[in-house]
C-alpha cells in the first residue's frame, strides 16, 4: 500500500510541475503599516484553492500594492502575454466569483516577453474614497499554456 501511495505521488510530480508557469507575488499596505500577501493561485475550483487574506483600511486611505510575476519556466519565454490588475468592489469577503468589472477603483495592463526565470511587476498607490468590500486582483493573460495564473486580496474599507 505504502510503495503504491509513493508511486503514485512520484507519477504526479512532473506533471504538477510542468502546469506552473508564473509565480506571482502581491503585497498591499494600508498607511498604519499593516500589510498583506497573497501568491499565484488558479481555478478550477472557483476563487483559487488559497483563501485571500484581508487588508483593513479606513475610507480616504491610500493603499500601495506591489506585484512581481515570474516566468518559472526554465527554458521558454512568455511572448505577448499579459497581465492585469484591477480593484473592483465585492458582495462579501472571500467572495468566489470575481464580480462584473465594472466602475472599476483601479485597473492597469501591460504587455510584454518574458524571459525564461525573468520578472515583471509594479507598485502602485490608489486612494479607497468609500467604504466597503474590494478585491485587489493581479492575473496572468494570453500566456499560451492551458490555464492562466492569479493573485488576490480583500480589501475591507470601512
Amino acid at each position: 500500500m505504502r510503495r503504491a501511495a509513493f508511486s503514485l505521488l512520484l507519477a504526479l510530480l512532473p506533471s504538477a510541475a510542468r502546469a506552473e508557469h508564473f509565480d506571482i507575488k502581491l503585497t498591499a499596505t494600508a498607511p498604519d503599516g499593516a500589510s498583506k500577501e497573497a501568491f499565484a493561485d488558479q481555478p478550477p475550483p472557483i476563487g483559487g484553492l488559497n483563501p485571500r487574506p484581508v487588508l483593513r483600511a479606513k475610507a480616504g486611505d491610500t493603499i500601495a500594492f506591489q506585484f512581481m510575476m515570474t516566468n518559472v519556466y526554465a527554458h521558454e519565454s512568455a511572448r505577448n502575454a499579459g497581465i492585469r490588475f484591477y480593484i473592483v468592489r465585492e458582495q462579501q469577503l472571500g467572495q468566489k466569483a470575481v464580480p462584473p468589472l465594472e466602475n472599476l477603483t483601479a485597473e492597469g495592463s501591460f504587455t510584454f516577453n518574458l524571459k525564461p526565470r525573468a520578472k515583471i511587476g509594479t507598485k502602485e498607490r490608489v486612494v479607497m474614497p468609500q467604504p466597503g468590500i474590494y478585491l485587489l486582483r493581479v492575473e496572468s493573460q494570453r500566456t499560451q499554456r492551458d490555464h492562466e495564473h492569479f493573485a488576490a486580496i480583500d480589501l475591507e474599507i470601512r
